[in-house]
């Protein structure tokens, strides 16, 4: 398929255990594991309101290219879905 050099990723960190480092651990050794493993990107498709994983993934060398609005539906409201991606 055309897309087989890229991935989607979500990284989840319960939150009694955030702000440790976790998620960037987590989410750096899967950069690393993608690159080694021939990817070319990586998508992350992240709810636009999580700061704390957007803030996250910027860190991480993703950028932000698009928000996909009013796609999914949580507690009765409208969610827009910040679009990240990272070229390895």
């Amino acid at each position: 398929s055309g897309y087989r050099t890229t991935v989607e990723n979500s990284v989840y960190v319960r939150r009694d255990v955030a702000r440790r480092g976790i998620g960037r651990q987590v989410l750096t050794h899967l950069i690393d594991v993608a690159t080694v493993s021939g990817f070319h990107s990586i998508i992350a498709r992240i709810e636009s309101t999580s700061i704390a994983s957007r803030e996250l993934h910027t860190a991480c060398g993703f950028k932000l290219v698009g928000v996909e609005q009013q796609v999914a539906r949580k507690f009765g409201k409208w969610l827009d879905i910040a679009v990240l991606q990272i070229i390895l």
